[in-house]
């Protein structure tokens, strides 16, 4: 492969002592594959004897170069980009360990307890229970952090593999109050987006104000109460009826109201117009 073929910060004159996984986002695998042989030939035992495996599945594809400790995810499966950067620990699913530096200053040696002291509380965490081995996702920093065992309150739980991925823009697909990963939306505008029914109370106050859900259900509350009030108005207005009708034309105003099942919902959504709305945003 030509130098020209390689992005700019994987080219041949680049110190392969610097690499950084991050650089290789983006990349099409003919790039990664050369960036990959490029820091085997400085760091491998036996550059003659690297090989990188590769694994296609129908949404993506894997490069395994277990002897630097490194795999790389591309999607889609066919012609696809490296989305993906995995560090593995050593022996971790047969990979030797990754001699680079880590990001986040994170290192080998670190337990769980170490990670959050780090870098705080994560957006997100995932497995645990019987099957899975816990890990935790910093999203605004484009990192997940696998431990070994499976246990969310073993504070020793050894690293197993560390990956990077693009990082997320702040507020993108984030609470809106404490920065986690989003999981539900306002149900009335759909556009703020909260990890927790607690998050969305806790800003509910303030949202109220400028969410276009809640202010049209006020507009259509305070107009179904003006329409009601002005049908009143006109009924009290209308002339008396002779004593003989005079039963069944009282009571033909409420009649009227209660058969209009407009005026029964605006009614009812009067009474629930100051109430946050959550849901699903699956």
């Amino acid at each position: 492969m030509t130098p020209t073929s390689l992005a700019p910060s994987l080219a041949p004159d680049s110190s392969p002592s610097g690499f950084e996984p991050r650089d290789l986002l983006g990349a099409d695998e003919a790039t990664a594959r050369a960036a990959l042989l490029e820091l085997a030939a400085c760091r491998s035992k036996d550059p003659e004897r690297t090989e990188i495996e590769t694994k296609a599945f129908s949404d993506c594809s894997y490069l395994n170069f277990k002897e630097l400790g490194l795999q790389l995810r591309l999607k889609p499966a066919a012609d696809g980009k490296v989305d993906v950067v995995f560090m593995y620990n050593e022996g971790v699913q047969g990979f030797s360990g990754y001699q680079g530096e880590l990001p986040e200053g994170l290192e080998w040696s670190f337990v769980s307890r170490d990670v959050v002291k780090l870098l705080g509380e994560p957006s997100d965490k995932y497995g645990g229970g019987r099957f899975l081995p816990v890990g935790i996702s910093y999203e605004l920093q484009g990192l997940d952090i696998q431990f070994a065992d499976k246990d969310w309150d073993d504070g020793q739980n050894p690293l197993a593999y560390v990956s990077v991925f693009q990082a997320l823009e702040a507020h993108h697909g984030m609470c809106e109050v404490c920065g986690k990963r989003a999981t539900m939306r306002c149900g009335l505008c759909r556009n703020h987006r909260y990890c927790s029914s607690k998050c969305q109370k806790a800003e509910w106050s303030k949202h109220q104000l400028q969410c276009p859900g809640h202010l049209a259900k006020l507009k259509a509350a305070a107009e179904a109460a003006d329409a009601a009030a002005a049908e009143g108005a006109e009924a009290a207005e209308a002339p008396k009826p002779e004593a003989a009708e005079g039963a069944e034309a009282v009571k033909a105003p409420k009649q009227a109201v209660e058969a209009s099942p407009d005026a029964s919902f605006q009614a009812e959504a009067a009474t629930h117009v100051g109430s946050p709305i959550l849901e699903s945003m699956d």
